[in-house]
């Protein structure tokens, strides 16, 4: 139970009046009228709505108080983040050389009357290459191989992309020269209609890269599909991944990229025959850079100092995001040089000499160290003073962040800075990740915590705390303990922390990943205050998507698309990462599905029936696959579930 909180004088606006009416008879008794229309009992209620206001301030001084400790203990409102979105560049038309979209490059939403643009900044540097083909194979078990390269220049030859009757895992791989990392490639293929029975505008087949970071095929995007799943000559446009990686295929190394025959769903139709190729010519149309909600401000001048310790200056625009390497203030010398300090998070270890600074990115205030009494009477100078008279200016820095960066997907098509042979940008996908500043009540709730953990992550309870308090942009945190029992947690010594991000808007497999820079964030701040000897691993969860198959019978009454729709929210809400699960908290980590919860759901829709028959499906969302699950799914105690693509077929009752 909580300590009630103190009230300092418990009377209210009743309570004075009440008390000053029953003095009336004591001091004047000739005053009889007590009613409300009397002026003088407008004057009394004048009096306690004075005090009310008065005693309601003094009241406020226990939460003051609180405040002040909860900024003794060194707590601070955490800033505002940025969303994040990969901005897609295309180019006016293949380039014979390399074309760079420098990074810091800005584009930004279309500014309307009442609404400004929204900038978002390149985060890095994109090089969009020509590639070239060097290698066409196909494979039926990813160990065999056969060279059809050299058809590949003979107009008149055709070779079959998969067995003559095709089967699932058949593939036609390509092998390029370059690392096409985030390219937006365009394979122009010359094809013949023999791939009979397959529906062209949902074939059977899943386009794949080699990466290097998780040593594996990794899924590109596919833009669109001329060609019909191989069954006629066009162009097929795909949004390759980052980090490709070399690989070696049958004695040949290369870049790799296929194109697999998948086992089908369901009623989805496949081939009966093989496609048969004839050219195929491959060529770059663009790239794609991630970017951040941003904007950036270079040399902003904050004033003159006055060569006293502790002095203060503010930016002008916030919240200011974290400061990347070249973004620092800067002090002018004797010689009128610029030269950048050193940021720091306090001045606890920071000597006389240090030229070290302090950024509040909520309040955009920046701080130079004090001068402190010491115990003996002497002064210590924690951080240098820069000096009298000279300027000092922010020489370079980023502000922007909170939920209004969350903009809709194909919404940043304005490109601020002018780039030669690009001819448009947009986001394919909806930013995500933006959050605002903490509030100071939410920051209140974390008090107890703070003063629980002391900074150290000693329990898992610790570590899962410490992860959420490394970033806002950290929705869920688990902390893995070693293994006793020869299960696959992690060995003695080692603590693995899986991090579910915040993710506003759809939930995919792809927002739910947490970025490279999130997950080096929290590993810092955990790093700093594990136990000596603890091997620290940070990671995503492994996420298990869950289809569901089911013919639903409704009431007479009932409206087929309002059931078949309520049905997929309802199925998407429950298992969902971060809202899903009996307690609507997320999913639980490690449990398991049964397919009883499954009817349980869908019986609950408002107008449904019976649920005639329904199938639980288990799908890797890395390939796409599925297979029947039977009546549960199991999950590792590192998984998390999350729904995919659910097929509901509607009744009416007969």
């Amino acid at each position: 139970m909580p300590l009630p909180e103190p009230r300092l004088d418990d009377r209210r606006f009743q309570d004075i009046v009440n008390e000053a009416k029953a003095m009336i008879p004591r001091y004047t008794p000739e005053w009889t009228d007590h009613n409300v229309s009397d002026p003088g009992v407008t004057m009394i209620e004048l009096f306690a709505w004075m005090t009310d206001l008065l005693l309601y301030r003094l009241n406020r001084v226990p939460e003051k108080n609180y405040i002040r400790f909860m900024d003794l203990i060194g707590m601070r409102l955490q800033g505002a983040t940025p969303a994040r979105a990969p901005i897609t560049f295309w180019l006016s038309a293949p380039q014979p050389g390399q074309v760079t979209i420098p990074r810091g490059t800005e584009v930004a939403t279309v500014r309307t009357g009442d609404q400004p643009a929204i900038t978002f900044t390149t985060d890095e540097d994109l090089a969009v290459v020509p590639p070239t083909l060097r290698y066409a194979w196909t494979s039926s078990d990813d160990q065999n191989f056969q060279d059809q390269t050299p058809r590949l220049d003979l107009a008149s030859e055709l070779f079959d992309a998969f067995q003559r009757k095709p089967q699932p895992g058949d593939a036609l791989y390509f092998g390029f020269a370059e690392n096409l990392s985030q390219h937006l490639l365009a394979l122009n293929i010359d094809c013949r209609v023999e791939g009979i029975g397959v529906d062209p505008k949902d074939p059977p087949l899943i386009w794949e890269v080699w990466c290097g970071e998780v040593t594996t095929w990794v899924r590109a995007e596919v833009e669109r599909d001329e060609t019909g799943g191989l069954n006629q000559a066009g162009t097929v446009f795909l949004h390759l991944p980052r980090d490709l990686a070399a690989r070696t295929l049958g004695k040949q190394r290369a870049y790799w990229l296929r194109v697999r025959l998948t086992a089908t769903r369901p009623k989805q139709p496949t081939y009966s025959a093989s496609p048969r190729i004839n050219t195929i010519k491959a060529t770059s149309l663009g790239g794609t850079a991630w970017a951040t909600h941003s904007s950036l401000i270079r040399n902003e001048y904050l004033g003159r100092s006055y060569g006293n310790p502790g002095q203060v200056f503010r930016l002008s625009n916030t919240p200011v995001l974290p400061s990347q390497e070249g973004e620092a203030v800067e002090v002018q010398n004797e010689v009128g040089d610029f030269i950048p300090w050193t940021q720091v998070k306090t001045f606890g270890s920071s000597g006389p000499n240090d030229r070290h600074y302090t950024l509040d990115p909520v309040s955009g205030e920046v701080q130079f160290g004090p001068t402190i009494r010491q115990p003996d009477g002497g002064e210590r100078a924690y951080g240098a003073v820069p000096p009298k008279n000279q300027q000092i200016r922010a020489g370079r820095y980023r502000f922007g962040g909170g939920v209004r960066g969350n903009v809709g997907a194909h919404t940043l098509t304005v490109l601020k800075s002018s780039i030669p042979y690009i001819a448009r940008v947009t986001n394919r996908v909806q930013a995500a990740g933006g959050l605002d500043q903490e509030s100071l009540e939410a920051a209140k709730l974390r008090a107890p915590q703070v003063l629980r953990t002391r900074g150290r992550a000693v329990t898992a309870e610790d570590f899962e705390y410490l992860a959420r308090e490394a970033s806002q942009s950290v929705a869920r945190a688990r902390c893995i303990q070693a293994r006793t029992d020869g299960s696959d947690a992690p060995p003695p010594g080692t603590v693995e922390v899986l991090i579910v991000p915040n993710v506003t808007g759809r939930v995919s497999p792809q927002t739910l990943q947490p970025p490279p820079e999130l997950i080096e964030e929290v590993r810092r701040y955990l790093d700093e205050r594990r136990l000596l000897g603890t091997n620290l691993v940070v990671d995503s969860p492994a996420y298990v998507g869950i289809a569901v198959e089911a013919t639903v019978v409704i009431q007479r009454h009932a409206s087929v698309d309002r059931v078949r729709a309520q049905v997929q929210a309802r199925l998407a809400k429950y298992v969902d990462p971060l809202t899903g699960g009996p307690d609507g908290l997320g999913w639980p980590f490690g449990r398991d599905l049964y397919l009883s919860e499954v009817l349980t759901i869908i019986q609950s829709v408002a107008g449904v029936e019976y649920v005639q028959d329904a199938t639980l499906y288990q799908v890797d969302l890395r390939s796409g696959q599925a297979r029947a699950a039977g009546q549960k799914v199991s999950l590792a105690q590192d998984a998390l579930l999350m729904s995919y693509e659910h097929r509901i077929t509607v009744k009416n009752r007969p």
